[in-house]
């Protein structure tokens, strides 16, 4: 079995590179610690590269890479990939393939901590001209799919990860590799698509201060605040039509005990947020019709938008 050890990056297409970076920089306040011809990195704090931007001819998501467990090498995972039957790509990077759906994954290797690492960010010093309001870290990525139980399968068996809940029998999954109660989670919901990328907030007065300034570069928030009743995390989401994505800000998510044994929620209201609203109908699409709803708040107005409402 894999071993790994961490989320690692996203990384995104996107169709104006100098465009996007600036929206990364002034709208969540990531930091650009590197350019390439033709890429940017950006970074939330201290580490490396939470999220790597590429110009590309389609905006959207390439793949999300996780680190290997520190005794894995990459030779291990190209074995391992081999013998599950799964089509690779080995480069200086590290070790690309699909899962069954089509959503890009990377192995990377293990990123020793150094020894300035060893001591928490705020003891540190550092020339980083890192942005205030920064997010900690990057969380976890979620997908929608059409094939439950082969993608939990998939996700446990050959990618490596371990399973913290269920929503209901296969309503969705979450799943982890740390303390954190899911790195990657998915959906339910009869079709495939990426959903939305996770950033871990400091707290909810980090979140509010967040949500206030991307109200002023227009961003809405279809669905929050709430309190996710599985993973426990206060959220809020802002869609991001240019990346076809949306974007979680949360905190305060459950940590897991390393004897943490999966538990099943019922697939109900309450599971997804014990303060009160599911999201919209509009939360698990990506149709133009759907984005002017949130921006308009249409499904507010049942007879504006009847086929949202029922559909």
């Amino acid at each position: 079995m894999i071993k790994l050890h961490d989320i690692d990056h996203v990384l995104m297409g996107v169709e104006d590179l100098d465009e996007s970076t600036h929206q990364w920089q002034d709208e969540f306040g990531l930091t650009v610690v590197g350019r390439e011809p033709g890429e940017s990195f950006l970074a939330c704090n201290y580490e490396d590269p939470a999220l790597i931007l590429r110009s590309a001819p389609a905006a959207g998501i390439i793949h999300t890479a996780y680190q290997l467990a520190p005794d894995v090498t990459l030779a291990d995972a190209e074995k391992h990939l081999s013998d599950a039957g799964v089509e690779f790509t080995r480069s200086e990077l590290g070790v690309t393939f699909a899962d069954l759906e089509g959503n890009g994954i990377q192995f990377v290797e293990y990123k020793p901590v150094t020894d300035q690492d060893r001591y928490p960010r705020e003891w540190r010093s550092t020339t980083r001209n890192h942005r205030i309001g920064a997010p900690r870290k990057l969380g976890h990525v979620n997908y929608l799919t059409a094939n439950f139980d082969k993608q939990l399968d998939f996700y446990l068996n050959v990618v490596g990860m371990k399973l913290a809940d269920k929503l209901g029998a296969d309503a969705g999954a979450f799943l982890h590799l740390g303390a954190d109660h899911h790195v990657m989670a998915f959906v339910n919901t009869g079709q495939a698509h990426f959903h939305h990328i996770a950033f871990d907030m400091q707290d909810w007065g980090q979140i509010r201060q967040s949500f206030d300034h991307l109200a002023q570069y227009g961003r809405v928030m279809p669905w929050g605040p709430v309190r996710h009743g599985i993973g426990g995390n206060l959220a809020g989401y802002v869609r991001l039509p240019e990346a076809d994505c949306f974007i979680e800000l949360y905190c305060d998510i459950e940590q897991l005990a390393e004897t943490h044994t999966p538990r099943e929620y019922p697939d109900d209201r309450h599971s997804s947020n014990v303060w009160g609203m599911l999201p919209p109908r509009s939360y698990f699409r990506f149709d133009k019709e759907s984005i002017e709803a949130e921006r308009e708040s249409l499904q507010a107005i049942w007879e504006k938008q009847p086929e949202l409402l029922g559909s």
